[in-house]
């Protein structure tokens, strides 16, 4: 048995080569192997009596009799097959089965699943039914450790790891399969490559954990609103395709104008203001190539000259930012001490504060700060923290003598920046000079 189960890697095969070989080593009337994922148990491979209501079951680890194996580590022998959690809590089931045998399966990294046996005869189960099973139960937990790495490792060159949609060479795997299909039934094929339109500015103002979190948003929206047999893929960067067939230019349409309402809503959610659109191109087999590279460069082509006759405000921040840096007290709602931090990266929508303090995503701050004979205090909202190094704050509303007031203060930084550069300018040409 234990060459036989080092033979394959792929999860379904492995289980049930282990399967038939265990029935003539320990007779049973249904069998399950349970695989970890995550904090539950759930059946990878299922088979004989009752096999639908345990192919069914979800199994929180630590209960029923399989989560409690998987959490101590140890055998239970003639067990209740009817005490795993949602089993027999429908009053249309039912179960001929009373006895269970079932062992915790230890890999290196751990419980990797449980293998259970159960029969209809109550007490079948012997100790040298458990002794076999505890014999093989290691030799399993790693050749299902194996399986479930290559698994992994082929979805990894597929997959996109960020937002689980296919990548770019399963797109072109695709879609090539998909144009084969389309010559064969001769049938329309649209291809739709889309770009974000703000997206470094997210990156550059929020963080780059704001902005993965903006392509996770999209790519999950746009997987849930597409057809079922539509395929959805990253391209890479921020850069989505969809292939679809059958649509009407009507169709297409309308989903591209889809697309750039669910992008606007997420830019809106991430980042509390408008900040994002989208660009989509599309091109149509056959009208528009024969090829997944033709068709693919004609989209693709199509959406950029849409994005090079959009607004360029999108990619250029929404308030040019003070190079200068200026000492800020810090206040907080219910502390009685202000805190002292510097403040970078001024404008009049937000800046940057270095300080050591702690201040968490969305909490409310107060800032005053003053460059010669003008001072302000300004209400922020925290959009990220960067610990032990500062906060990215927006400014909140402020009336109309508070911004004055920071514009004055903006206007004196970049005249004094002005100054600067003129001396420096001087000096480097009187160095020539000399």
């Amino acid at each position: 048995m234990s060459q036989d189960l080092g033979a394959s890697l792929s999860l379904g095969e492995t289980l049930s080569v282990f399967s038939v070989k265990l029935r003539a080593l320990v007779p049973y009337d249904a069998i399950a192997i349970y695989v970890r994922h995550g904090e539950e148990l759930v059946p990878e491979y299922v088979n004989g009596d009752n096999f639908r209501l345990f192919a069914s079951l979800r199994i929180p680890i630590g209960q029923g009799l399989s989560g409690w194996v998987a959490q101590n580590l140890k055998p239970i022998l003639n067990g209740n097959p009817s005490v795993e959690p949602g089993y027999l809590n429908d009053s249309s089931k039912y179960s001929t089965l009373s006895a269970a045998l079932a062992v915790p399966l230890e890999g290196l990294q751990g419980v990797v699943g449980v293998v259970a046996l159960y029969h209809a005869d109550k007490d079948f189960f012997t100790s040298d039914h458990l002794r076999i099973l505890l014999a093989v139960s290691s030799k399993m937990a790693l050749a299902i450790e194996n399986a479930l790495k290559y698994e992994q490792a082929e979805n990894s060159a597929t997959t996109d790891y960020l937002t689980g949609l296919p990548n770019a060479r399963s797109l072109f795997l695709q879609l090539d399969r998909e144009l084969a299909r389309c010559k064969r039934d001769n049938t329309s094929l649209t291809v739709m490559v889309s770009d974000m339109d703000g997206f470094k500015q997210i990156n550059d103002r929020f963080g780059h954990l704001e902005g993965n979190r903006v392509l996770r948003l999209f790519a999950h929206s746009l997987k849930e609103t597409s057809r079922e047999y539509d395929y959805v893929a990253r391209m890479g960067g921020d850069e989505f395709v969809v292939i679809a067939h059958g649509l009407t230019p009507e169709a297409s349409a309308r989903k591209a104008e889809q697309m750039r309402e669910l992008v606007h809503q997420v830019g809106i959610e991430v980042c509390g203001e408008d900040i994002l659109s989208l660009s989509v191109g599309k091109s149509v087999y056959p009208e528009d190539g024969l090829d997944a590279e033709k068709i693919l460069t004609e989209a693709d082509r199509r959406m950029y000259m849409q994005k090079q006759s959009q607004p360029t405000r999108k990619n250029r921040r929404m308030y040019p930012r003070a190079k200068g840096r200026l000492t800020t007290e810090i206040s907080q709602p219910g502390q009685e001490r202000a805190m002292v931090g510097i403040l970078t990266n001024l404008s009049l929508g937000g800046c940057y504060v270095e300080t050591s303090a702690i201040l968490l995503p969305k909490s409310q701050v107060r800032l005053t700060f003053s460059v010669e004979h003008t001072s302000v205090s300004l209400n922020g909202e925290v959009v990220r923290m960067d610990m032990g190094i500062g906060a990215a704050l927006r400014f909140v509303e402020e009336s109309q003598e508070s911004r004055g007031r920071l514009k004055s203060i903006l206007d004196q930084i970049a005249g004094s920046e002005d100054l600067l550069e003129r001396q420096r300018n001087r000096n480097t040409a009187a160095g020539h000079e000399v």
